[in-house]
């Protein structure tokens, strides 16, 4: 039977305090290994605002770096071995690192030891980790786990700056290349980029999940407390300046506690799908079939509704036509999944639009236009979940209810976020009506005898880093 939901209070997770969490992992570190870590390290999740599906299709997203973060205190150490324990996960995993290669580890420790691996095999000569190089690991983090808020990019990102950075001592006598910029301070972009691919290979290869770069790239190369547009055709970055809380709103976030696990084959079959279609075209990306404008800045939100939609129809006409790929893709995929990476393609291209070439450059001269570009901001959040519902069928019942009953409440807008099947839903609502909607959303779960949700309070988010 449902439980009432009269008496049901919406349940809050606590904002990180970061220096104090960084103080208690290197404590635990401590007590773990009898000494002190060399340094502690982090990564934030990442909140996507638009353009899920769309990184492995070069297609553009919009993310924004979390205050909710996976951290990792470590020691060299000059054996070989790379050790792991995690203050959340069982086990004490380790490997030599040499021996580390796809289906060799498993579990959590093969994001860990893939970053190993990837930086050997794929990082370069100046990436490599040296021959006698180990290290001893204690990870904690406040991720949420399975929310679609990429604890797993978050966990490879601060692996990766942890083993590279640690690895400095050892490389000189081992004559390797000194690291190509700030020496052992991975802090330039073209470094970090190139730990993305790092982190992007791991994830793929050893850990068997098949993500297309949003997560990695957003952990290692967000800017800190803003959006950045980034396209997946040359991984290029624009800052985005999405203020929400200027304009008297605020986002809420919702980990519906419904599982979310993108190596369950729902999210790799989607993949499959258009990268079938893709190959058939004779295109590198999908996004190569869409117009190189999507933004429409000149048009009003319907005017832009419809050309965006006339676009995806078009595009959709044009793979239709591709001689031998009804035989190869299903017409429900190709009307259906394809559809859905297309729409948001596009979603990602009109946000990108209002906030850098609607936006008015003094936004207290020009109120309404400042309302009409969040209006229609939150707006895309909801066509972009229906899309994710009905085109891609990522979504499931919990999902549904929370951005209905956000809806319902006042919101600008709602939709799911990550790649769906479960995990959390963000809305964009009035910065008073916070509490209201989240307290409906907890009845509204408790109503149908849902998992109780937990609301996240959010705060600006900060790239990955070293603390200490």
């Amino acid at each position: 039977m449902p439980q009432s939901p009269q008496h049901v209070l919406a349940r809050w997770a606590q904002l990180p305090d970061h220096e104090q969490h960084v103080r208690t992992v290197n404590r635990a570190f401590r007590e773990r290994y009898g000494q002190e870590p060399d340094g502690v390290w982090s990564a934030p999740g990442r909140l996507n605002l638009l353009g899920e599906y769309v990184d492995f299709n070069g297609g553009s997203a919009l993310p924004t770096p979390l205050p909710y973060r996976t951290l990792i205190a470590a020691r060299l150490r000059t054996d070989g071995v790379l050790h792991a324990e995690s203050l959340q996960l069982p086990g004490a995993p380790e490997s030599r690192v040499a021996d580390i290669a796809p289906g060799t580890v498993s579990g959590w420790f093969s994001y860990v030891g893939g970053v190993a691996w990837a930086l050997n095999r794929e990082g370069g000569a100046d990436l490599a980790l040296p021959p006698d190089f180990g290290a001893d690991l204690l990870i904690d983090s406040t991720v949420p786990v399975g929310g679609g808020l990429s604890s797993s990019a978050a966990l490879l990102a601060a692996t990766a700056l942890t083993l590279l950075e640690l690895s400095c001592p050892l490389r000189a006598p081992a004559g390797l290349p000194g690291l190509p910029v700030g020496g052992c301070s991975p802090d330039d972009d073209a470094l970090r980029a190139r730990l993305a691919q790092v982190c992007i290979t791991a994830e793929n290869r050893v850990a068997g999940a098949r993500t297309g770069g949003l997560d990695q790239t957003a952990a290692l190369r967000s800017l800190p407390g803003q959006a950045v547009a980034i396209d997946f055709r040359d991984f290029s970055l624009q800052p985005v300046p999405v203020d929400a809380a200027a304009a008297g709103l605020a986002f809420l976030v919702i980990d519906t506690n419904a599982p979310h696990d993108l190596a369950d084959g729902q999210y790799s079959a989607r993949r499959q799908a258009c990268e079938t279609a893709a190959r058939a075209a004779g295109v590198e990306h999908l996004r190569d079939l869409l117009p190189e404008e999507l933004g429409f800045p000149e048009l009003n939100a319907q005017e832009a509704r419809r050309a965006r939609e006339r676009a995806v129809d078009d595009a959709l006409a044009r793979l239709r036509e591709v001689p031998g790929l009804s035989e190869q893709v299903e017409p429900v995929v190709l009307t259906g999944w394809i559809r859905h990476v297309f729409t948001d393609m596009a979603l990602v291209e009109r946000a990108r639009a209002l906030f850098t070439r609607r936006f008015p450059a003094d936004p207290r001269q020009h109120p309404e236009q400042v309302r009409a570009v969040w209006e229609e901001f939150g707006q895309l959040f909801t066509t972009s979940h229906a899309s994710m519902r009905d085109d891609l069928q990522a979504s499931r019942r919990e999902l549904d209810v929370a951005v209905a009953t956000c809806l319902e409440h006042g919101a600008l807008g709602a939709r799911l976020v990550g790649g769906g099947f479960g995990g959390a839903v963000l809305a964009l609502v009035e910065a008073d009506r916070v509490e209201s909607t989240a307290q409906a959303v907890a009845q509204a779960f408790a109503a149908r005898d849902f998992a109780a949700p937990v609301f996240l309070p959010l705060a600006p988010g900060r790239p990955a880093h070293r603390d200490r």
